[in-house]
């Protein structure tokens, strides 16, 4: 086994702990590397490459996942940016499952999304993201890399996903999915085993969070009107995610599943790419005119807005914050970070799939690329979370030092 010590020099100012040693683990072997294969005649591989924004399907009679050939329903282009790219995102169906190698796992799926991550910095926001949530108890889908080839060639690294909805109602036993958009509006929604006037009854709950709770409740009443909707304590866990690695755009990356159990909405967080951005999508103008000093990246979402603007639902929300913080050690962030760099270093050492990077957005990557990124990744983030517990801790105590 080989290691790469990286040495993380912190401000002592903001964090108190000096110099912390980093170390980047490559795996003792190669971890299973998955591959999806298929063929095509070389003109619809040509329109593949150089359509832009077209939806186009392909017949594909048989698809090749990890070595067994299987019966395909459809394959189709999916997502809106990727379509503007040469590395088209697809959306597969199979006629049976298709099993995918995770570092210490499998999952199996008959329908998934094929991401080409073209704006997905050395291809690792997404699953440190996933991984991060996970630990803090958030309802993440399935993933995995794999290696996507069309007539034996690779058309580099993609990110398998059990779509969302899908996986909410099979393994979470959700009775409606809903696709969140900007403030009430909705992308989809999709339901099993009610009927269609149940549906619409589900969607006015979701709706009545922006068209009657938030307009007409404050303080603890508002608190818990929403708790009865919405799993808040998820909600803020996810808000304080975006916040300290600062994602650029996520207020429309969102699904919410209705859990029988608890009798109320939790959350799916979708599409992690647009990680560490110097402001968020609405710029950073608007969102400080909404928003002032409040620990909470983006103003795009009236929700969140409410969030920051209520003083005991603010109070709530940076309680949660507080324990996300606790529980983000950097020996916590570190082993994620090395779990992430030992999924994906299987695929940076064959050339073959790391020079298609040269298609996208964000432009082409490496093995070195990769190294000094997670190390910039450790470093930032891992001071921020010092930084913000010494700021919450202070908000915090004010707040109890006035109810005294």
């Amino acid at each position: 086994m080989k290691s790469l010590p990286i040495f993380l020099f912190f401000a002592t100012a903001a964090s108190g702990q000096g110099i912390d040693i980093f170390t980047l683990t490559k795996p003792t072997h190669n971890n299973p590397t998955n591959t999806i294969s298929f063929s095509l005649p070389e003109s619809r591989v040509t329109q593949l490459h150089e359509s832009r924004s077209e939806k186009l399907s392909f017949n594909v009679p048989v698809i090749v996942v990890n070595g067994d050939s299987i019966k395909t329903e459809h394959i189709h282009i999916r997502g809106t940016s990727s379509s503007q790219l040469r590395r088209k995102s697809l959306n597969i169906k199979l006629h049976k499952k298709a099993i995918f190698y995770e570092q210490n796992d499998t999952f199996s799926v008959k329908k998934f999304y094929a991401v080409s991550m073209n704006m997905d910095k050395n291809y690792i926001r997404n699953k440190i993201s996933y991984k991060v949530l996970d630990y803090m108890n958030i309802t993440i889908p399935s993933s995995s890399y794999a290696n996507l080839l069309i007539n034996n060639k690779s058309e580099g690294l993609y990110m398998v996903f059990d779509p969302p909805a899908e996986f909410a109602m099979k393994e979470r036993n959700a009775t409606v999915v809903i696709r969140r958009l900007h403030n009430e509006t909705m992308d989809d929604m999709a339901y099993d085993g009610i009927s269609s006037k149940d549906a619409a009854e589900f969607r006015k709950k979701f709706q009545s969070i922006y068209k009657e709770i938030i307009r007409k409740h404050k303080g603890e009443e508002l608190y818990q009107k929403l708790g009865e909707v919405l799993d808040l304590d998820g909600y803020f866990t996810w808000l304080a995610y975006n916040h300290l690695f600062q994602n650029g755009d996520y207020s429309d990356e969102l699904y919410l599943m209705w859990n029988k159990s608890s009798n109320r909405f939790e959350i799916i967080p979708w599409d992690f790419d647009d990680l560490l951005h110097t402001q968020p999508h609405e710029g950073f103008e608007n969102r400080n005119a909404t928003l002032h000093d409040k620990l909470i990246f983006s103003s795009e979402d009236a929700l969140d807005v409410t969030v920051a603007n209520d003083d005991f639902l603010y109070l709530k929300f940076l309680q949660v914050y507080q324990q996300f913080l606790e529980k983000l050690t950097p020996t916590v962030l570190n082993g994620i970070l090395n779990s992430v760099y030992q999924d994906v270093y299987p695929y940076f050492l064959q050339p073959e799939i790391i020079s298609q990077s040269k298609y996208d957005q964000v432009g082409p990557t490496d093995m070195i690329k990769l190294e000094e990124d997670i190390l910039k990744i450790a470093q930032f983030i891992n001071n921020k979370v010092a930084m913000h517990q010494k700021k919450i801790e202070k908000l915090l105590s004010g707040v109890k030092t006035s109810e005294k």
